[in-house]
């Protein structure tokens, strides 16, 4: 029955780091904090109606009794979709997948014992989630030798002003605060994708991913009709010259969202949480890695290498009890 869930697992992984590109490419063409509303609203509105037809095609069943659970995965999936497009706009992949990790890592570990009967995490298995949170550390060791998330330190440093360097403050200060929404909205997501199925059932995983991306289109919509009749602001992106580009960016997210959403949703409820969340974030930073190297021309340096070793190491210590 595993060896299912690890197929799952891989699909969940290809589908995820196809998304990732999508959204990165995204961010570079319209940039901005209400463009990523924008982007994130149309995106969300395409998996919707994708989680409908399947929905409907597949005669999917209905259960309304842990409403609470698709709804916390409909809200983190918005603060992570609106978060992730700004943070990628100031760091590479692979430091952004870092940051995603211990949300969706080290927080769902330490909190399945109390939310899965039975589970429990093993020594090695702790090991395995230390080592990741080492790789976090070569990881980021680059990031610190670089200029600053948002590309401002070297011009704030050569005018020398006080209101430079306020500006680079309150900077970096959003910077962080979008990180820590990163971290959470992670570890909301792999919760509720590992506690749906195994509370209420895998039978019903079409109509959780349905009523999540309902709950996702929403939470931009209030945003988009509010800022419409608050500032006058407009519906579609700006950067108008390259929306067919955007168009094909933001469907080819949208579908490999609900890919990535529905076969990870399949895998948590096939695999323990000691296995399935180091794996799920181990397997996707191996493919950002390389994505980042192939696509956005990222270096790979020691302190990569480095922690690309400890990921390896984390994946074979999780699957020693298996």
């Amino acid at each position: 029955m595993q060896k299912v869930g690890y197929v799952f697992l891989l699909i969940a992984g290809l589908a995820g780091i196809s998304k990732v590109v999508a959204m990165k490419s995204c961010g570079k063409v319209c940039p901005g904090e209400y463009n990523s509303v924008r982007i994130n609203a149309f995106r969300a509105a395409i998996c919707l109606a994708v989680s409908a037809v399947i929905f409907a095609v597949g005669g999917a069943n209905v259960e309304w009794n842990g409403s609470w659970i698709w709804l916390l995965s409909g809200i983190s999936n918005a603060i992570m979709m609106f978060a992730w497009v700004l943070c990628a706009e100031k760091m590479g992949l692979v430091f952004l997948e870092a940051f995603c990790m211990v949300g969706s890592v080290a927080i769902p570990l330490f909190l399945a014992p109390l939310l899965f009967d039975g589970e429990t995490v093993s020594i090695p298995q702790w090991a395995g989630v230390l080592c990741l949170l080492i790789a976090l550390r070569f990881l980021f060791a680059k990031k610190n030798e670089k200029a600053p998330a948002d590309g401002a330190e070297a011009s704030f440093a050569a005018r020398g002003t006080e209101e430079a360097k306020g500006a680079l403050k309150r900077s970096l200060q959003t910077v962080w605060i979008y990180i820590l929404l990163l971290i959470l909205s992670n570890a909301g997501m792999s919760i509720t994708q590992k506690l749906y199925p195994v509370r209420i059932g895998k039978e019903y995983t079409a109509f959780f991913n349905l009523m999540t991306f309902a709950v996702v289109f929403l939470c931009f919509a209030v945003v988009m009709i509010f800022e419409k009749a608050v500032h006058g602001r407009n519906i579609l992106p700006e950067n108008a010259a390259s929306g067919k580009k955007l168009a094909v960016l933001i469907s080819l997210a949208a579908v490999m969202i609900y890919i990535y959403s529905y076969f990870s949703t399949l895998a948590a409820g096939e695999l323990p949480s000691a296995v399935y969340y180091p794996l799920i974030r181990g397997i996707g930073m191996l493919l950002t890695v390389l994505c980042d190297t192939l696509i956005f021309k990222q270096k790979i340096t020691k302190n990569i290498l480095i922690g690309l070793i400890f990921i390896f190491a984390s994946i074979l210590l999780t699957n020693l009890s298996v």
